[in-house]
């Protein structure tokens, strides 16, 4: 059930996002990083949809995350960039994914499957203490600054790469944060839903979520908005669960085998899961031919004009005397 309701949410996260780049990728760039960016997002139908996909997404997040792990279910995520492939190829390309998209997307699940039988990870305690989330988002804090920072003095793939690499990490820390919230919903159901209401509304991971979602919004739409998605979701896809198997460990109390033979199969799957997606990354698939899709498109530069006074032609120049 935790793998059906990863993989639902994982096909949300993917339409969501197919339809929020092609939306965002029209911006003009004097609108990069700013929360005009978003409000001027708002009136665009193709955009509200993939908000409405991205909750419907989060949705089935939570009821994946109310029965399993942080750990088995954020890289179960990274299988939304297997969907956004034929998505972006189909719908709006008109393509059909060739074999080297069939091998890498395979790549990709295999070392998945590999992954979570070497780790075996079971759920933790759903919350942790003040001191654990105080160095946590410290540190997730300094690592998104330096990443933001990096972003706005880089060009070309650089760039909405470095973006989407820290909304990924938000996001991570959002999932930290739903966890949380089923955590407190599942403890105090059993009083009634108004004691669950009340004991949300007076959670503060509920807030802290709210405030994780808006800063991946803005850093996933300036990503988004910076070039094709292939410069952008490979990156997205893959520091999410990073992030939160990092957090599940570290902060959540989430346990995993331990051991050298679980060790190698979680490294050989991870990196069977990086591999994939570099290959996935690189597809036209996720990119109009030619031109890459989405990205910012420069007014043509003038031919430079001679200093001094124009020439006057011939035809109107002064008769010389002989």
């Amino acid at each position: 059930m935790v793998v059906a309701l990863s993989l639902l949410a994982a096909l949300a996260f993917a339409f969501g996002a197919v339809l929020q780049q092609q939306a965002a990728s029209g911006q003009p760039a004097e609108r990069h990083m700013r929360p005009s960016l978003v409000l001027h997002l708002l009136r665009r139908p193709m955009w509200l949809a993939g908000i409405a996909m991205n909750g419907v997404g989060t949705l089935f997040q939570l009821a994946a995350l109310w029965r399993g792990s942080l750990v088995t279910v954020q890289p179960l995520l990274v299988c939304g960039l297997l969907f956004a492939l034929p998505l972006n190829a189909i719908l709006l390309n008109r393509r059909r994914p060739g074999v080297r998209e069939g091998l890498s997307a395979g790549a990709v699940c295999i070392g998945l499957t590999a992954f979570l039988l070497a780790t075996g990870p079971t759920p933790g305690r759903g919350t942790a203490s003040p001191l654990a989330w105080v160095v946590a988002l410290g540190c997730l804090a300094a690592a998104g600054v330096v990443l933001v920072l990096a972003a706005a003095r880089t060009t070309g793939p650089m760039r909405p790469g470095l973006l989407a690499t820290a909304a990924g990490m938000v996001n991570g820390l959002s999932a930290a944060f739903i966890k949380g919230i089923a955590h407190q919903v599942a403890g105090s159901l059993h009083a009634g839903l108004g004691a669950a209401a009340s004991g949300l509304a007076s959670d503060w991971e509920l807030y802290a979520f709210a405030g994780t979602l808006l800063v991946a919004t803005l850093l996933v739409q300036s990503a988004y908005q910076s070039g094709p998605i292939r410069w952008s979701l490979p990156a997205l896809t893959a520091a999410n669960p990073v992030a939160s198997v990092i957090l599940g460990a570290a902060v959540l109390s989430e346990r995993v085998n331990g051991g050298r033979l679980a060790l190698v199969g979680a490294v050989l799957g991870l990196t069977l899961v990086v591999a994939g997606i570099l290959a996935l990354s690189s597809s036209s698939l996720l990119g109009a031919a030619g031109e890459p899709a989405g990205a910012p498109v420069l007014p043509p530069v003038a031919p430079e004009q001679p200093s001094g006074p124009a020439p006057i032609p011939l035809e109107h120049a002064p008769a010389t005397e002989e």
